[in-house]
């Protein structure tokens, strides 16, 4: 089996998606399959470009295209950064032979539709039949509407919706990160369409749980046995930032606690321009880490922090969590109910739920988390458990590439 990723951003870079395709190419590389990643040569969240154009590891083959390099700080920059990527991936689509399976995320936004072109294309000049997966990885246009870029019923907003509506149509299969984007999907879009819920993950073997006193960064930054919560990766505008701010703000004279982000995204700007004018004692902030620090990283908390607006139920999942899951830590999520994060943590008893905008909520949890050391080594170990018997890397991997398999199966009976 060929098949086909389309995504902006992947290996080496550090972007969630790009680490999770690497994971899944590798898994089917080593299943015997041949993979070709078509993704941008900029370096996400920078305006560097990496350095080769094309790069083959093993059985796998990437292909970085050229895109403009506006970045994230203006909308019509960004847009240009996004059709620049479309235009140059359709290109060397057409330069290459046609895949058996074209895997497309959303990054960016309804690049999906780029496999559905290319479907029809290689059927009729080729002959060629090729089965599409879209992996949902953000809900659009419904992620605008909640960040307040669209609105309900503009024009803008019902093109792009029924645009979504009939990418969904031609897909094979849909992949939703959890069961409120499932739901929501089927809300919105129709339930004709087969959706497989398969969440983020972590690799056991990656991230593993260490001795807190153990830990390299913990020493590095001299934190010494003080109770460290943890947020790491992007902080953006599908998380609940004022929330955090207030616990900040509301305990930055503790010696007892010590609060410590890492990572990017417009939040994480805000926390750090609050920080800047209030000058809280007990708050680091550390760049994003490269993949090979990660398990140190995560093992540097006693507790994670983890949060969502509720405007983004069923859009996103944040994928944090389940690298968390695997270093044995638990989480204290801020955030609805309803949510995929909140379920796996309610159901697997590995952390904490609190509602948006209570402070005093998320204090109470941290506080009686920092007295309660078996209490965390609890949540913690359940937390692990959780992430070896069914978030575990090899195991989504392999539901994607049957999920791949049985998609091209079914595309050959049709014939």
């Amino acid at each position: 089996m060929h098949v086909l990723i389309l995504n902006q951003t992947f290996h080496p870079d550090v972007a969630a998606t790009a680490q999770h395709m690497w994971d899944l190419a590798r898994h089917l590389e080593s299943a015997g399959h041949r993979v070709t990643a078509i993704t941008s040569r900029a370096v996400y969240g920078t305006s560097e470009q990496f350095d080769a154009a094309f790069e083959r590891i093993g059985n796998i083959e990437i292909h970085r295209v050229k895109q403009t390099g506006f970045g994230k700080a203006h909308t019509a920059g960004r847009l240009c950064d996004f059709f620049s990527y479309y235009v140059s991936s359709f290109i060397k689509m057409q330069s290459l032979p046609a895949p058996d399976v074209i895997l497309a995320l959303t990054s960016p936004p309804m690049i999906a539709l780029l496999g559905v072109v290319q479907k029809r294309w290689r059927l009729l000049n080729e002959g060629k039949r090729i089965a599409l997966v879209n992996h949902v990885m953000d809900l659009y246009p419904d992620a605008a509407e909640a960040m307040g870029v669209l609105t309900e019923k503009s024009l803008l907003t019902r093109i792009t919706r029924r645009l979504t509506r009939l990418t969904f149509d031609h897909c094979d299969a849909l992949i939703a990160l959890g069961h409120d984007m499932r739901d929501r999907i089927v809300k919105h879009y129709g339930d004709q369409h087969r959706i497989e819920v398969v969440q983020p993950w972590a690799d056991k073997h990656e991230i593993t749980p260490q001795p807190r006193l153990l830990n390299p960064l913990r020493e590095q930054l001299g934190l010494g046995d003080v109770f460290t919560a943890v947020y790491s990766g992007n902080l953006g505008q599908a998380h609940d930032v004022q929330t955090l701010i207030g616990a900040i703000d509301r305990t930055r004279n503790d010696p007892t606690i010590r609060w410590c982000f890492t990572g990017g995204g417009k939040g994480m700007n805000r926390v750090k321009d609050w920080a800047n004018t209030n000058h809280p004692a007990n708050l680091t902030f550390l760049p994003y880490q490269p993949r090979e620090a990660l398990s140190d990283l995560l093992n540097l908390a006693d507790i994670h922090l983890v949060s969502q607006l509720p405007a983004f139920t069923g859009i996103v999942v944040p994928s944090k969590l389940f690298g968390i899951l695997a270093s044995g830590r638990p989480s204290v999520f801020v955030g609805p109910a309803e949510t995929e994060v909140a379920r796996i943590l309610v159901e697997n008893d590995c952390g904490s739920v609190i509602a948006p905008g209570d402070v005093d909520g998320l204090l109470n949890v941290v506080r009686r988390l920092r007295d309660d050391a078996s209490e965390r080594t609890r949540l913690g170990t359940n937390a692990r458990r959780a992430l070896t018997d069914v978030y575990d890397c090899a195991i989504s991997c392999e539901k994607i590439a049957n999920l791949l398999s049985s998609v091209l199966k079914q595309d050959c009976q049709d014939v």
